[in-house]
């Protein structure tokens, strides 16, 4: 169904990375976006009243943005991963196997990569700030006011560490060994970890390719501020 010859999986939590890498890869020209393409919007806007015959429309469309690459790029938080699974069950042949056969059996030669954070309350603090600002990427308007909230901010680390917790599971119980990669990596040597990631798909990468980063970072003084109050709470993490 799908005409593309590979399957990029970026599995992560908010706040890893996830979208700087997928940018990152996509500039190469190499693969193609690996996009959200199973997030909120989907729920709301797609899921409602959707047929199998309209999810495999959805899937279709999705495999647009591997621009001729042959590489289909898709990010999936672990909250999406039911939904998606249960989807695609819904077509015929597919139910009462595993997750990875499953998947396999959409999505030609599946790699997975696995972005975490080694610094939790950075990533929770990150989290927490996005969801009172409404600004989660590059280009998108401030619409609310940030508010240091040790309460939120704790939520989201046990939320982490819980969706982390789940994608170890996913992957042990699928014999799936994915490429591992921490956001701290990534911010550090971006073009190093974007080739470890091309090398895992097998696509030739020139020696001189120029891989840089273009996503900019949305950690600034509040982020430093709201870290520092809330170790000092002792509070988890």
């Amino acid at each position: 169904m799908i005409a593309v010859e590979r399957t990029l999986f970026i599995c992560s939590t908010p706040r890893t990375g996830s979208t700087m890498l997928g940018d990152l890869l996509a500039d190469t020209g190499l693969v193609g976006h690996a996009d959200e393409y199973f997030g909120e919007v989907f729920r709301q806007d797609v899921v409602p009243g959707l047929s199998r015959r309209g999810f495999d429309d959805y899937l279709v469309a999705c495999t647009q943005h591997a621009h001729g690459t042959g590489t289909f790029g898709i990010k999936l938080h672990w909250d999406q991963v039911e939904v998606f699974l249960y989807l695609l069950r819904l077509r015929r042949g597919l139910h009462g196997l595993d997750d990875a056969a499953v998947i396999e059996a959409i999505f030609p030669s599946p790699s997975f990569v696995w972005m975490r954070r080694r610094d939790t309350v950075a990533q929770a603090v990150s989290w927490w700030k996005a969801m009172g600002t409404g600004k989660w990427t590059d280009g998108q308007a401030v619409t609310g006011e940030p508010r240091f909230d040790p309460d939120g901010i704790a939520a989201r680390v046990r939320r982490i560490e819980e969706h982390n917790e789940a994608w170890r599971r996913f992957f042990a119980a699928n014999a799936i060994d994915p490429l591992r990669v921490t956001y701290e990596e990534l911010a550090a040597d971006p073009a190093f970890e974007a080739r470890r990631v091309l090398a895992l798909v097998g696509a030739d990468v020139p020696g001189d390719l120029p891989i840089a980063a273009v996503t900019e970072r949305q950690a600034d003084a509040v982020n430093e501020d709201w870290i520092r109050r809330y170790r000092e709470l002792g509070r988890p993490g």
